[in-house]
């Protein structure tokens, strides 16, 4: 062997020339604690599914795959050190500390948003039968808590490019108070859905009507900016959530009862059946399953018109189902009509004038 040659390769140090072992050596341990933690984890989601069901059972999605992601971006930015080091890419080396550590903040910023997500996902159908929580409270709270995790991880991230965060932040407060200033009806809009949420007049599927628009339908969607309304024509119509801080709001899903409000007109023949009759319509009314009769059932003389006696109606019912009341509705006009029947009694003949001469219809 030519001395020369052995005597330049003893000057070379043992990091160029054992430079691709290390690669080797570094992306080896990379599989290897890929490995541990695979077992870990499924370790982990066995004990839970033995012992309990709760958010442990999806650890490996939580975890996995932005743990899997840091693998890939630490064996990156290992080959592009050494590399680096090796040929001399100075501009690399110089950025690589920043990278991996921006790779690191991120993959756990993610890792935090997927476990919001199970835990927001399993605490509200957790409750769902019990009713113990509002899921669209539950909702708001991981949206907050999502932009939390969002803003402190990217001011992290800039603090590690060497950026400094404290003129941005006061940039970003003047700046938002002229796009707040710009933006008031998003604004408005946003903090309107905010409420919508936390003091729930109405959630999805309720029936709410709207006197001020003239407006009545099941609620589709409550977004943060727009609410869905599918108006009886089926027709979607789109409401800012500002407009119900400034408007009145009825909740037909949350009501108890509904009124059945009937007049009725009687003949003045009748006059002296008039007690008898309201007496046995009363009680026929009153043994309807669906009428509740711990609210008055009221049935009365109520005033003598032109030509009939009027008799007034004011029951409520249990069925608060628009089809089933008008069901209850139709079997009480029956019911009415037969008593009038039975005791003999008789509705007028509509009359008409037609050219100075009374006719029935």
């Amino acid at each position: 062997m030519d001395t020369t040659t052995t005597s330049l390769t003893c000057q070379i140090p043992v990091s160029d020339r054992l430079w691709f072992f290390e690669i080797i050596i570094g992306i080896l341990v990379l599989i290897a604690v890929n490995l541990v933690f695979r077992r870990l984890v499924k370790h982990v989601r066995q004990r839970s599914i033995s012992l309990s069901s709760d958010w442990k059972e999806k650890i490996d999605y939580i975890l996995y795959l932005p743990f899997h992601v840091l693998l890939w971006i630490l064996g990156c930015t290992l080959l592009i050190e050494v590399l680096g080091r090796r040929f001399g890419f100075s501009f690399f080396e110089s950025y690589i500390d920043a990278f991996r550590s921006s790779g690191f903040v991120v993959c756990v910023a993610w890792g935090l948003l997927r476990w919001k997500e199970v835990a927001q996902k399993e605490f509200v159908n957790k409750d769902k039968n019990a009713r113990k929580v509002d899921a669209g409270v539950v909702h708001v709270v991981g949206k907050v808590m999502a932009i939390i995790i969002i803003v402190i991880a990217l001011m992290i991230v800039l603090r590690v490019w060497g950026l400094d965060i404290a003129p941005l932040i006061a940039f970003g407060g003047i700046g938002a108070a002229a796009l707040g200033f710009a933006g008031k009806d998003v604004l408005a809009n946003f903090f309107g859905g905010l409420m919508l949420h936390l003091n729930r007049p109405f959630v999805v599927g309720d029936f709410i009507y709207l006197p001020d628009k003239q407006l009545e339908g099941h609620v589709e969607e409550i977004g943060w900016n727009l609410t869905t309304v599918r108006d009886k024509g089926k027709r979607p119509v789109y409401l800012p959530n500002s407009t119900f801080a400034h408007t009145a709001v009825i909740n037909g899903a949350r009501m108890t009862h509904r009124r059945i409000e009937v007049k009725l007109g009687v003949r003045y023949e009748d006059f002296a059946k008039i007690p008898t009759l309201v007496e046995e319509v009363q009680k026929e009314i009153a043994n309807h399953p669906d009428i509740d009769t711990h609210l008055p059932v009221l049935v009365v003389l109520n005033g003598f018109g032109s030509s009939t006696l009027d008799l007034y109606i004011d029951v409520y019912t249990l069925q608060t189902r628009y089809d089933k009341y008008l069901l209850v509705n139709h079997e009480i006009l029956l019911l009415v009509y037969k008593v009038v029947q039975k005791q003999g009694a008789q509705l007028p003949t509509p009359i008409v004038t037609i050219n100075g001469t009374l006719t029935t219809s």
